[in-house]
């Protein structure tokens, strides 16, 4: 992202308040804030860590993240981001500052509001920033108290851009910005979920996942339990018993919240990776994938008709075709981009068209929920009828869409 960042591949970050070391969503402040730049792109990156300098050089180096300053910032003709290592933001936020073409310019940021809040964030040249940077060293104890010291006068501040960007202060304590982070990314995270899943899985999954976030559990040990989970609830399904067929389908509730979790714990801790999606993506598949067929066991074993049974077959085709098409059309060249199947899909292609979207919510999980009603009256053999035509509606027409969308490409070219 450097040669879209107004040429800033510098940056400064400001921990010499304790805020710096505060735990927001699994990770101290001034960790995250050396994360995000680094996802915008940002090369170079120095810490000034002040008295606390101990605690903050052992929390990046948990990370894997060094503390070396940037000693040559005076020397420097090119912009520099300093920022306050006591501030929860998203990297959006930083646009405003990122966007400028004019190397020369000196902007900030301050918290929208009246009255202005302080300075957490600014564009500056290389002197200034050293100057900052040694009155840090003696005097202030914040970026905004050097900045009045330091900083030239009459500097009109920007607003930040969309996104989540919180002070540490008391009116917004650790615990606030982490449940302002997790509400924050289910939001986003809603775009693709379910309908019902959105709806309650996610209010259960935030609950979890706060907790868990301050332990050692892995997200991609979130994952494999919910897979777990989720063929205990096929294996409860492929029986005769209502009650086992009831705790299948609760299983399957279970699987899909957790589901949620293991991605909330990896974005909120920045745990992100190759692996991690593609083992969610394939917990996904083999979970429906055994739900369906164990449902099918289960209603055979019961004594099905002939016509029951063919639904059943017309059924298990229709769930592999449906996977193999969200597969090949939208989660593969999702992965191809990003680490997260959550995250925003660019580059204009079909994922990011709103029929896309719809198609991603209609493929969740939600089906549990009818299948736990179907469990609850007795009836999962209507469930079964109704996800036979279902499925190969689904696949027929989001394959109809597809290729009338490339027809009208095609066309347009």
């Amino acid at each position: 992202m450097v040669g879209t960042t107004g040429g800033v591949t510098r940056a400064v970050v400001v921990a010499t308040g304790p805020g710096a070391l505060a735990v927001v969503g699994g990770l101290p402040l001034v960790v995250r804030a050396v994360l995000t730049l680094q996802e915008l792109g940002v090369s170079e990156i120095g810490v000034e860590a002040g008295a606390q300098g101990a605690g903050v050089t052992a929390a990046l180096r948990r990370r894997g993240l060094t503390e070396a300053g940037l000693s040559v910032v005076a020397e420097s003709g090119a912009p520099i981001l300093v920022v306050a290592g006591d501030v929860l933001f998203e990297g959006a936020v930083l646009a405003p500052l990122l966007a400028s073409m004019e190397p020369d310019r000196v902007m900030v940021l301050r918290p929208p509001g009246m009255p202005p809040g302080p300075i957490w964030a600014a564009r500056c040249s290389g002197p200034l920033v050293s100057a900052l940077v040694n009155h840090l060293r003696s005097d202030a104890p914040s970026l905004d108290e050097a900045w009045k010291v330091k900083g030239p006068p009459g500097v009109m501040p920007s607003l930040p851009g969309d996104g989540l960007c919180l002070p540490l202060d008391p009116d917004h304590t650790a615990g606030a910005l982490t449940d302002a982070l997790l509400l924050a990314q289910a939001r986003k995270a809603a775009a693709t979920d379910g309908y019902l899943a959105a709806l309650l899985d996610r209010h259960l999954s935030r609950l979890l996942t706060r907790r868990l976030l301050q332990s050692s559990v892995t997200p991609n040990q979130i994952t494999v339990v919910s897979i777990v989970a989720g063929l205990a609830g096929a294996f409860g399904l492929a029986t005769v018993s209502y009650a086992a067929r009831l705790g299948g389908v609760l299983a399957l509730v279970i699987s899909s919240v957790l589901d949620g979790v293991d991605g909330e714990l990896a974005r909120a801790r920045r745990e992100q990776s190759p692996l991690g999606a593609r083992l969610d993506l394939a917990g996904d598949y083999v979970v429906n994938f055994a739900a369906f067929v164990g449902l099918g066991i289960g209603l055979g074993r019961q004594g099905l008709s002939r016509y029951g049974l063919w639904a059943a077959l017309i059924l298990l085709l229709g769930i592999v075709a449906a996977m193999l098409t969200m597969h090949a059309l939208l989660n593969r060249p999702a992965l191809r981009s990003s680490d997260d199947l959550h995250g925003p899909r660019e580059g204009g292609g079909l994922a990011s068209t709103p029929v896309a979207t719809v198609v991603e919510k209609i493929a969740g999980r939600d089906y549990t929920y009818l299948l736990l009603v179907a469990a609850l009256a007795g009836r999962l053999e209507w469930f079964l009828y109704a996800a036979a035509v279902g499925a190969w509606a689904f696949v027929g027409s989001f394959l109809t869409y597809f290729w009338c969308r490339r027809e009208v490409r095609s066309s347009t070219v």
